[in-house]
Formats: C-alpha cells, structure tokens, sequence
C-alpha cells in the first residue's frame, strides 16, 4: 500500500513541476531579455509581453490590466519595453482612463517596441487597486 503512495505522490509532483513548466514556457519566461535595475515583468495571456521600467511594482497592492494593441504577426511574442507616458502621449494616456471611467483605475505604461528605425506602440497598461 505504501508504494502506490509514494507512486502517487510522485506523479503529483511531477504533474505539478511540468504544469508550471508549461506555464513559464506559455507566458514567454523563457525568451525575456536581461531586465534594466529595478524593472518587473508581467506576461498576459492576450499576448501580452511586458517589461516594466520606471514604475514602482506594486502587484502586491494593485492588479495590472494590459490593453495589446494591433501589430504585425512577428511581433506578438517580442517583449516590450513599458515606461510611463512621454509628454506627447499624456494626452491620449488621460483620454483613455476618462472613457474608460473606472473607479480607482489608473494609467500606468505605455509598452513600445523598437523596429529598425520605427517605434511601434504594443500597448497600455492600466492598474487597480486590489481588494
């Protein structure tokens, strides 16, 4: 009886470790470049890859939302690199939390990728308060 036990308690374990591979591998983990000093990253399952620089991580207080935007198939998987607004995007950045109009939200990041001599927007990052 014992054996059986210990067989079941193994492919527990086993499940559980390769189910937790699968998700690392799912969410990109495996493919994230070297990140800047006191940088996090969050991976999303609407595609999502971000990496979030110049911004307090405060996942234990706050849940982050991300907001993909339309780009080329071939740049679905890259990782982008998310900083707050510059002073040309705060405006859009303000008028996107006003239409959403909800409580206690607010505009984190947005997420860039630089393509040869083009920067192309990813996507947006918002932030809640966790409850």
């Amino acid at each position: 009886m014992g054996k059986w036990i210990t067989r079941g308690l193994v492919v527990a374990v086993l499940g559980y470790g390769g189910y937790g591979l699968w998700e690392y591998y799912r969410g990109g983990f495996f493919s994230r470049p070297d990140m800047p000093e006191g940088a996090f990253s969050i991976s999303y399952e609407n595609g999502l890859r971000a990496i979030l620089v110049d911004v307090p991580n405060q996942q234990e207080n706050r849940r982050y939302f991300g907001f993909p935007q339309d780009v080329p198939h071939y740049l679905r998987d890259a990782w982008a690199t998310c900083s707050p607004p510059t002073e040309e995007e705060r405006p859009n950045a303000d008028k996107f939390i006003a239409d959403r109009n909800m409580p206690g939200e607010r505009f984190e990041v947005v997420c860039r990728l630089q393509v040869d001599d083009d920067l192309v927007i990813r996507g947006l990052i918002t932030s809640v308060p966790r409850l």
